[in-house]
């Protein structure tokens, strides 16, 4: 009962020292290949994000974090959500630059943190 206690507190206090509240991790689990790969589902969520069209709930809910996520270079991201954000930005960045450039444009329009944002790319590619 004591270790059981002991181990509460200690990862309470991890996260009070810590400091960060991660995204939700809600939408972790959808399938961003499935995204990706059809142009039908990438343009829902790319007029979502765009104020071009609707949202669904997911899209609405990731356009709400996109400002910040973009501020913090994805601070407050999981690793899994990092690697999914690594994943669609390198995806827009290649097979879709217009939609990437329109984005950069709408959530960085002065590109103040495009060069962390570039960072937070690279360091996928360091890690692996």
């Amino acid at each position: 009962m004591r270790f059981t206690f002991v181990l509460l507190c200690s990862l309470v206090f991890s996260g009070l020292v810590s400091g960060i509240e991660y995204y939700s991790d809600t939408y972790d689990n959808v399938d961003v290949d499935a995204i990706i790969n059809s142009d039908r589902l990438l343009n829902q969520y790319v007029n979502c994000i765009l104020d071009k069209g609707p949202c669904t709930a997911d899209g609405r809910s990731f356009k709400n974090i996109l400002p910040d996520m973009i501020l913090a270079s994805c601070e407050k991201c999981s690793e899994k959500q990092k690697s999914t954000a690594r994943k669609i930005i390198n995806h827009l960045k290649g097979h879709k630059p217009n939609i990437w450039t329109e984005f950069v444009e709408m959530y960085d329009p002065d590109k103040e943190h495009l060069a962390s944002l570039e960072q937070f790319l690279v360091e996928n590619q360091t890690k692996a």
